[in-house]
């Protein structure tokens, strides 16, 4: 007699259940962590909504989530560039340029973030712009304020239009100190600080492509910096960005340091409505429901962006 063959729905097949095991196993051992995070997250959001408390502190503190993010974006930006000139610097053979690199590297990894933040606010901003923007303004004899001539008129036309001087009040004024807006200091501070630490990221990066890559480009006829653009660089971005993705989130947080020179940032506000207030709970917790929810999206697609770019490795 022929026996029946056992037909399974999908619902009972033993490879369909399998799979739904390796999920939710898969998904309680490595992401459970961010489903508990979401449901703090909506706790969070439903008392902005309902609690009128919570909300005055949101209204207030939120409008700084755009300054916060624009500074560590224009600063990464130019820490960037810095670091990878820096790095090729500190990788090169003459002993001149290797030692004033390593210099600046050793110089600003040592200094505490806010001491460098209050010396670019204070001194060195103020500082360069008065050797751009040349004599101060004087009153003559007649008692008319005479304006002073710029030592460096390119860069002297250039910041002007940069921090939005009306173009008709160029020609007849010059930059000074109280033109730079607290925000530029800070970016400049960040950038340099930054670039110490993005210099060795690239270095480290750079150096660890076998120099064959290197030797190589060099037979096919490319020049150096052919060779590092074409064929050192894109390998090297691939082995960094986490450490890239690291420092970005660093420096995100870091520009709470921004409030020590009176910048509108989120820790800012924060500090300005509790002072006014005298209420602290509140805006704690949303600055730090802010902060938490920055910095986990941008590790999350930091790791989404490495999964991609290392493809080819789990297919090999």
């Amino acid at each position: 007699m022929a026996q029946s063959a056992a037909t399974f729905t999908p619902n009972e097949s033993p490879g369909y259940s399998l799979t739904i095991r390796r999920f939710v196993n898969s998904i309680w051992r490595k992401r459970s962590w961010l489903i508990a995070f979401l449901l703090l997250d909506i706790y969070v959001i439903s008392l902005i909504i309902n609690d009128p408390r919570v909300g005055e502190a949101w209204a207030y503190v939120s409008p700084g989530i755009s300054i916060s993010m624009g500074i560590t974006v224009v600063s990464f930006l130019f820490s960037i560039i810095l670091g990878l000139f820096v790095s090729i610097l500190r990788i090169s053979k003459n002993p001149i340029l290797y030692n004033l690199s390593t210099l600046y590297v050793e110089l600003f990894r040592g200094l505490p973030l806010l001491v460098i933040i209050l010396i670019f606010n204070f001194v060195v901003v103020p500082q360069l712009i008065d050797r751009i923007g040349g004599t101060a303004d004087e009153v003559n004899d007649a008692g008319e304020t005479v304006t002073g001539y710029p030592t460096i008129v390119i860069i002297d036309d250039f910041l002007q239009r940069l921090v939005g001087i009306p173009e008709e009040r160029i020609e007849s004024t010059t930059i000074r100190s109280r033109d730079i807006d607290e925000s530029w200091r800070i970016v400049l501070a960040f950038a340099v600080t930054y670039g110490a630490f993005m210099s060795e990221v690239f270095r480290a990066g750079i150096e660890s492509i076998g120099r064959g890559q290197m030797e190589a480009s060099r037979s096919l006829g490319m020049s150096y910096f052919q060779a590092m653009r074409y064929i050192i660089l894109p390998q090297a971005i691939r082995n960094i960005l986490p450490a890239l993705g690291n420092n970005f989130i660093l420096l995100l947080k870091d520009t709470s340091l921004a409030s020590s020179v009176a910048v509108p940032e989120v820790s800012y506000l924060t500090r300005q409505f509790s002072s006014n207030r005298f209420r602290y709970g509140e805006p704690l917790l949303v600055l730090s429901f802010i902060y938490a929810n920055l910095t986990i999206i941008l590790a999350l697609f930091v790791n989404a962006l490495e999964y991609y770019l290392h493809a080819d490795k789990r297919e090999g």
